[in-house]
């Protein structure tokens, strides 16, 4: 049996579902996905995290930042751009953005701040399903889109891996 819904339905006494899950062989601990296991990754770079939701932002700035990241934020990409021009540390390696947001949306901030350093990198979120915008400007590894809702372990994951790639300079 791979599994299936039974309904019974009543006009008087309500309507009762019994949903049946395939039996699984395996013991759930064979069935972890072994990129999500063992410490994450930490890092010392500095990173700008573009976020309009304050839960997230601060969520993924807090978890990032517990792994020794320098973490800037902001609201908006209007906001970002102003956190970029006043920023007088070490240079911002990587922005996690949001791709819709008010004022400026991730992608409008992405093309102005890859204007003045065209080998930032972007991880652009979404929480939409059909992102407009993927297929173009991501074929350089530059720029990835990471799906909404995300964990801790794989937002520091794909900081780290993008982070370290060796990419060719623009020419």
């Amino acid at each position: 049996m791979q599994g299936g819904i039974d309904a019974e339905i009543s006009l008087k006494e309500g309507s009762t579902f019994k949903i049946y899950f395939p039996r699984v062989e395996e013991a759930l601990d064979s069935v972890t996905r072994p990129h999500l296991a063992g410490p994450l990754p930490p890092g010392t770079e500095t990173l700008l995290v573009v976020e309009d939701d304050p839960f997230v932002r601060d969520l993924a700035s807090s978890g990032l930042e517990s792994l020794g990241y320098k973490v800037l934020s902001a609201s908006n990409g209007q906001d970002a751009i102003g956190v970029v021009h006043g920023h007088q540390g070490s240079q911002i390696q990587l922005v996690v953005t949001d791709v819709e947001m008010p004022k400026m949306g991730g992608k409008v901030m992405a093309e102005w701040l890859r204007a003045a350093n065209p080998n930032l990198k972007i991880l652009f979120t979404s929480g939409y399903t059909n992102c407009q915008f993927a297929p173009e400007g991501v074929e350089d590894g530059r720029m990835v889109v990471l799906q909404k809702p995300y964990s801790q372990a794989i937002l520091a994951r794909t900081v780290r891996k993008m982070l370290d790639s060796q990419i060719a300079e623009l020419k």
